[in-house]
């Protein structure tokens, strides 16, 4: 079921690729998954750490995780700098404090969007199922 839900959310995503100029920085090199909401919101906090508890899996698939809260937005994993959290919320079409977890590919457009909290292994087979993954993979 998570396989298919994963599917219909590429194939959304795939004709409404959205830039995320805000993280030029990371393009080509990283997939970011970018995890908003209000640092009052346990929902945040259990989304960071599922994907905490991953960490080899993160890097394996070059994943940065990005934390916005509040006018902040902190790398919880990986290497990252100069984040503005305004651009990154208004890039991502994410407006206040509501939870939402994003997966931003290598070629800087959104993959999957969610308001509710997206298991790691969903969240990887998605990663796994791209072409510039496959190609990784060899």
């Amino acid at each position: 079921m998570n396989r298919l839900i994963a599917a219909a959310i590429v194939a959304f995503s795939a004709s409404q690729v959205n830039a995320m100029d805000s993280l030029s920085e990371l393009k080509w090199k990283n997939r970011v998954i970018i995890v908003f909401g209000s640092s009052a919101e346990p929902t945040l906090d259990r989304q960071i750490a599922l994907l905490a508890r991953q960490k080899e899996e993160l890097e394996d698939r070059d994943l940065v995780v990005i934390r916005v809260s509040g006018g902040e937005a902190l790398p919880v994993h990986g290497n990252a700098s100069g984040l503005n959290a305004d651009a990154i919320r208004k890039d991502a079409n994410v407006s206040g404090e509501r939870f939402q977890t994003v997966l931003v590919g290598k070629d800087g457009g959104i993959k999957l969007r969610s308001d509710r909290i997206v298991e790691s292994v969903a969240i990887f087979d998605l990663i796994d199922t791209m072409p510039m993954r496959r190609a990784e993979r060899g």
